[in-house]
């Protein structure tokens, strides 16, 4: 089954206000620059991906390769949180 898309003018990234495609089943997804700002609520910068081919979301410190226990960060201090994708990959959203 297709992926929803509504392309509406309207929609732009809730952090850099870029022009973004409306996914229904993402409403409040970040563009991927500022995806790749997620941090920690102390500004420590965090990655997500996706636990093994079958899905899944987890984070780590990308200096120490430390794992980050938990989905929810902050890009420009703006909470945020990572979740799986529906078809792979990791989408963030504002909360």
């Amino acid at each position: 089954m297709q992926e929803k898309v509504r392309a509406m003018e309207n929609y732009k990234c809730p952090i850099c206000n870029k022009s973004l495609t409306l996914y229904e089943r993402y409403p409040k997804y970040v563009c991927p620059e500022c995806a790749e700002k997620t941090c920690d609520a102390a500004g420590r910068q965090v990655a997500f991906h996706n636990l093994d081919f079958s899905g899944g979301c987890g984070g780590f410190y990308p200096d120490t390769k430390e794992k980050y226990p938990s989905q929810d960060c902050f890009i420009n201090g703006i909470p945020c949180y990572a979740d799986e994708a529906r078809f792979g990959g990791i989408v963030v959203q504002v909360k």
